[in-house]
């Protein structure tokens, strides 16, 4: 008899977990499980990639009196927090006033995955019925700004949690978002290999530009760090460099980037592509990659643009030295604009360097579809 099993994630828009779980899926054994993937919100770009043997259900919210007096509660919270000064993660505050109002979801599972930290952790945790229960962690959590007293309860109630890379398992683990260490499993993400160079033979760049091409792909968050890269392409065009560099992603922080660009004056140095569902021909046409986040649970986009032979400038997250061994396979700054400023004109002016990391990451091989799979397939079995 195939065994039920739940992933639970808040959506399939573009992002690392989103894009690792869609990378997961088609490697499953079909005739052992069946699986149902449990989303917040539907519409995300990356739901065309679900193999059609994965049923996908929208979490649908109760619409009576009582959740409605949550969500004015969670409102009123938001506003209470800000006002006294309470530093609270807002997938926190929201299920600290929800729960109440959420009854158990209506089917059980043999197992059942929370695929994200956050709501859909505290929903498999306190509202699905299932034999075993695992939890992804795909970020690093006291950065993102997640409580490790109330999240460690919520972890407590599963049989493993499991860290993309091992300095996000370590962390679990030494900042006491997991007491028992022996529940925490690596199980770094996912890359389908052929897909990713074949979907980087599609259209890219239509321009003629003949300068050098940088490239940042990721959703335009606080922890991407857009501010950095900005202020470091500042630096850049100060010193004289012909050079655009194109970020690829949306999201909340996209009014401050395109406030700073025109302050600085950066027209034609930025420019925003918004967000792709297909980034990698855009990868495979650029000179440089860079990624200049304050922190990553593994940092995906770094890993696609090595399988793509690029050369690349990481900021030094502890995520990043799971990936990169500094110049050899490629560079590793510190966490400001200088530093990456003078990183990406190391590789605009070192062709040897240039030659070397880009010949190193052409000869890597990337076997996660194989070796990670195999994991989870262990853990559901």
């Amino acid at each position: 008899m195939k065994k039920e099993v739940l992933f639970m994630m808040d959506s399939l828009t573009c992002g690392g977990a989103e894009k690792s779980m869609v990378s997961l899926l088609p490697l499953l054994d079909y005739d052992k499980v069946n699986v149902t993937l449990l989303l917040f919100a539907r519409g995300g770009v990356f739901e065309m990639y679900v193999p059609d043997q994965v049923k996908i259900v929208k979490l649908c919210l109760p619409s009576d009196i009582k959740m409605k007096m949550s969500l004015l509660r969670y409102s009123f919270q938001i506003r209470k927090n800000k006002f006294i000064g309470k530093k609270e993660h807002l997938a926190e505050t929201y299920w600290k006033c929800v729960e109440d109002s959420l009854p158990n979801y209506k089917d059980s599972f043999d197992v059942a995955i929370a695929y994200q930290q956050g709501f859909p952790s505290y929903y498999v945790a306190n509202k699905i019925v299932a034999k075993k229960k695992i939890a992804w962690v795909n970020a690093d959590l006291q950065k993102a700004g997640y409580s490790s007293v109330f999240n460690s309860k919520i972890y407590g109630k599963y049989d493993n949690v499991v860290g993309v890379s091992d300095a996000v398992s370590e962390f679990l683990v030494s900042q006491k978002y997991v007491e028992d260490e022996s529940k925490v499993v690596t199980v770094y993400d996912i890359l389908n290999t052929e897909l990713i160079r074949s979907m980087s033979k599609a259209d890219g760049f239509t321009d003629d530009f003949d300068g050098i091409r940088l490239l940042t792909v990721g959703r335009m968050v606080p922890p991407k760090a857009y501010d950095l890269a900005v202020m470091a392409a500042e630096e850049l065009k100060t010193r004289g460099y012909k050079f655009r560099w194109s970020f690829v992603g949306d999201g909340s922080d996209r009014p401050m980037v395109e406030k700073m660009i025109v302050d600085r004056r950066l027209e034609g140095y930025v420019e925003l592509l918004g967000e792709k569902p297909n980034p990698y021909p855009y990868m495979a046409a650029c000179d440089i990659y860079v990624q200049t986040s304050r922190f990553e649970g593994f940092g995906l986009t770094v890993t696609e643009a090595r399988l793509l032979g690029k050369a690349e400038v990481c900021t030094n997250f502890p995520a990043a030295y799971n990936q990169i061994v500094d110049g050899e396979n490629g560079i590793i700054c510190e966490m400001d604009p200088k530093s990456i400023a003078d990183k990406i004109e190391m590789l605009m002016t070192n062709k040897e360097l240039k030659e070397h990391l880009e010949t190193t990451v052409q000869k890597e091989v990337n076997n996660t579809a194989e070796t990670e799979s195999a994991k989870v397939r262990t853990m559901l079995s």
